[in-house]
């Protein structure tokens, strides 16, 4: 009996002090390793039903990290549904169907999951979130109106369940679309599954992308977050 109460003060001991040493993910701003950084690139997926669309609403999406052999063992966001049509914000196209045009698409709901083993790791398992705020900017090429290739960039912010107080800025700087449904073109493998809105992978029409150039930052939520105005979202796309 008395081993038995020893055993149980020294485990109880334990858990309190590994308890002692979790906390809030650590802040910082973590790159991707094509730009030299710890964060592992991404591959993406955007799912849709029959007559939907990637530039229309209720389009799904699903991130994950690739380390060049494994999904998702770093960081990974998922579920957020595109809440209504792509906003057009450039239109080159011209009578004959050739030229680019470029969409703001925003997103509602959402998670993320950043592995315990990052470089943001201070103590706990993981740091699983909700996204609170995700815009894409997507650039479409056409030729003979067809969609042939498209770009992307993401810009989103998320909070953590566990630490309010903590939030995380996400940047994407390089999306290349891989493959597309709507050419014919099956999704390849190992890529992340076509979700639907209720996080399920049911739907079978979507497109599938590399997401390079990628920029966690993660800060006290009391830091403001810069905001985007018309003005510079035209900026961007009218140069």
């Amino acid at each position: 009996m008395k081993r038995s109460a020893i055993a149980s003060v020294a485990l109880l001991i334990l858990l309190l002090a590994e308890a002692s040493f979790a906390g809030s993910p650590l802040s910082g701003a973590y790159q991707s390793t094509d730009l030299g950084g710890p964060v592992y690139v991404g591959r993406y997926s955007e799912a849709w039903t029959t007559g939907g669309g990637a530039i229309l609403a209720g389009t799904t999406l699903n991130a994950e990290s690739w380390d060049g052999m494994t999904l998702a063992s770093q960081w990974k966001y998922w579920c957020a549904t595109e809440s209504s049509n792509g906003m057009l914000l450039v239109n080159t196209v011209n009578a004959s169907g050739n030229g680019n045009r470029t969409y703001m698409k925003t997103f509602d709901g959402g998670y993320i999951w950043l592995s315990g083993s990052g470089p943001w790791a201070n103590g706990d398992p993981d740091y699983p979130g909700t996204i609170m705020d995700y815009k894409e900017f997507e650039t479409i090429t056409y030729q003979s109106w067809v969609p042939i290739a498209a770009v992307t960039n993401v810009q989103a912010m998320a909070k953590f369940d566990a630490y309010p107080g903590s939030c995380m800025t996400f940047y994407i700087g390089n999306g290349t679309r891989i493959s597309t449904t709507d050419l014919g073109q099956p999704a390849p493998a190992n890529y992340p599954g076509f979700l639907d809105p209720s996080c399920n992978p049911t739907y079978s029409l979507g497109a599938c992308w590399d997401f390079t150039s990628v920029t966690l930052s993660i800060t006290d939520c009391s830091v403001g977050t810069e905001s985007t105005t018309w003005g510079g979202i035209k900026s961007l796309y009218s140069k």
